[in-house]
């Protein structure tokens, strides 16, 4: 008798996108269908492609960024009083829970995946929602946390005892229902610390076998859309505009390296690409920015501008699939990374970090700053990359709200780039980072983790 086709739930405030968690919840859905399961994605309304939109689970919209800034000392906020606070809490609660009960009591899931949904500060209704449909129909749940509330300054200090009680019950909650995944060691010895609840690590993954992304007639228009000449220099900073990503040491390392990019002139790259006098450095910027980080968005363009680097902002036209619809091209992200010559990934902190695999999938020089999690877990595997930072001696500061490396750090990590833009075993250091990337985080790691906790 042929095996019943199980029926998954993954969960999330948002899919579709080409944020982290929007990727590997991607991948998820993928390997399981894979496997012949029906998986369906519960999301809120901004998302693209889920089968099941609630409303309510959108983390900045309506009352929800009220509640966070209400119930955070951060923010500053105090229109509402603690029994209004509460009162709006619930009232999310279960208009939420209304619609999840509805949603299984139609679908009857038989396992549920629940991506950040008890981790992150900036939606802590949503979580008592999801902890009690779960309780309700007994549903066997894996709940990733890919970072946490207290991992950010802004979530630390709760207003009052109700909300330190609340994110000590749900955030994340313990449940007999519930089996708890993070990302890294760090978090996993953290909420073991403060929960006293036992976590398994899966890493973020990618599929290593894949077709390489290559330029074809789909984007050969590439550089030209974005007025980038052939022979320029083109580095791709693919995260979101954010502040953590500090996408500022992207800028001031171009800049750096546009000065000196005249020592290469006459030389081929690593890739073939010939340096002319006319080469100039490009910064491909082709993350979006959350409407609430508008302001970082406006910071790092007049930086830019300042220290005279051709930065190109091109979200708008870099979605998670390529597409074609009324004469207009929408990319991928995987096109922009088929025409970048250096990868750069400055963030500060990463729950894991999706952009580093993807470079080295890419082959790609990638120069980055070597954020906690990376030391912890990733570097020991063995990756050969251009580090901003030099040494812990080297403080990083923050000035007009950007952070700044001291100029030897940029002066030391420019150097270090040229030298393999153009070395004769450059190709053989990128691919050597392929194929530890390819043993330590291929799909087959996360598709064993999920046959055995899923019983697939």
């Amino acid at each position: 008798m042929p095996k019943k086709k199980k029926k998954i739930a993954i969960c999330h405030y948002r899919v579709g996108g080409t944020d982290g968690v929007s990727l590997e919840i991607a991948k998820r859905k993928e390997i399981l269908e894979k496997h012949g399961c029906v998986v369906h994605l519960i999301a809120g309304a901004r998302s693209k492609g889920a089968d099941h939109i609630i409303k309510e689970l959108e983390w900045d919209d309506g009352v929800v960024p009220i509640i966070k800034e209400n119930g955070f000392i951060h923010f500053r906020r105090k229109d509402l009083s603690a029994k209004e606070l509460k009162s709006k809490m619930n009232k999310i609660v279960y208009a939420i829970l209304d619609k999840l009960n509805f949603i299984q009591l139609k679908e009857k899931y038989d396992h549920v995946l629940i991506h950040n949904l008890f981790s992150f500060g900036g939606h802590i209704a949503a979580s008592k929602a999801f902890v009690k449909w779960i309780k309700k129909f007994q549903i066997p749940t894996l709940a990733t946390h890919h970072d946490f509330y207290w991992e950010r300054k802004e979530f630390q200090l709760f207003r009052d005892g109700y909300l330190k009680n609340f994110m000590e019950k749900y955030m994340p909650p313990k449940s007999k229902y519930i089996k708890h995944v993070v990302i890294n060691s760090l978090a996993q010895r953290e909420l073991k610390k403060r929960r006293f609840i036992d976590s398994e690590v899966m890493p973020d993954v990618f599929d290593f076998n894949q077709p390489v992304w290559t330029k074809d007639t789909f984007n050969k228009e590439f550089c030209k859309e974005f007025a980038i000449n052939q022979n320029d220099l083109l580095i791709l900073q693919a995260t979101r505009v954010i502040p953590r990503k500090a996408i500022e040491l992207s800028i001031a390392f171009a800049a750096e390296l546009q000065k000196q990019i005249h020592s290469l002139r006459g030389q081929k790259l690593y890739n073939g690409k010939k340096i002319n006098g006319k080469t100039n450095v490009v910064l491909i910027i082709a993350g979006y920015a959350e409407d609430e980080k508008r302001e970082y968005l406006f910071k790092l363009k007049n930086l830019a501008f300042e220290k005279r680097i051709c930065a190109k902002f091109i979200a708008n036209h870099v979605k998670a699939r390529r597409k074609f619809s009324q004469g207009i091209k929408t990319y991928s992200l995987w096109d922009a990374y088929a025409y970048a010559d250096l990868i750069t990934f400055p963030s500060l902190w990463e729950g894991w970090g999706n952009q580093f695999i993807e470079g080295i999938f890419a082959r790609k020089p990638i120069v980055m700053y070597e954020y906690p999690v990376y030391k912890a877990d990733i570097k020991k595997e063995g990756y050969n990359i251009i580090a901003l930072k030099s040494n812990d001696d080297d403080p990083i500061k923050i000035i007009n709200g950007l952070y700044e490396l001291p100029q030897k750090s940029i002066d030391k990590a420019v150097r270090q780039t040229l030298r393999w833009l153009v070395g004769k075993h450059t190709n053989e250091k990128i691919t050597k980072n392929f194929r530890i990337g390819q043993k330590h985080h291929d799909y087959s790691i996360l598709e064993d983790f999920l046959v055995e906790k899923l019983e697939l």
